[in-house]
């Protein structure tokens, strides 16, 4: 029993280590766009599985890739990448987003019960600093205006 489960993980081990092989033939033949392929050979080859990792679990849920790919455009310019999370406030903030046209039938509820609080908190934090901020400009004494 062992031996099989041996043998699965070895074929299931190898068809992962052949995706990422494709994965990277790709991005070295520039079938992805520039944004993509500029951002994976800044990578080491473990940052490279990671991003590969966690770009797979993100495509598995969606209809097609071409709305990850677009998004990926803002979501790599920033040095902490939590692709999942990420592209999910991505989606939160885009007026011209569907989920019916994106993800896979239950994958969007799923990804709502696991990011909502979060994303929730990160926007009451926002709104909470922009007050802040509007309140410490209005207390600047007049003569220390530019004008």
């Amino acid at each position: 029993m062992s031996s099989t489960k041996n043998m699965k993980r070895h074929c299931l081990s190898s068809l992962e280590a052949l995706e990422f092989s494709v994965f990277q033939d790709e991005h070295a033949l520039r079938i992805f766009p520039n944004w993509m392929v500029r951002y994976f050979e800044s990578l080491t080859e473990k940052e490279q599985w990671q991003y590969f990792l966690a770009y797979r679990k993100v495509a598995d849920q969606m209809l097609s890739e071409s709305y990850l790919i677009d998004q990926l455009k803002w979501i790599l310019k920033y040095p902490s990448i939590e692709l999942e999370y990420d592209l999910y406030v991505k989606a939160r903030i885009d007026p011209d987003f569907y989920e019916e046209e994106v993800f896979l039938p239950e994958k969007w509820t799923e990804l709502q019960e696991k990011y909502e609080t979060r994303f929730q908190q990160a926007i009451s934090l926002l709104e909470e600093q922009q007050r802040e901020d509007q309140v410490s400009s209005q207390d600047e004494p007049e003569d220390t205006l530019p004008f």
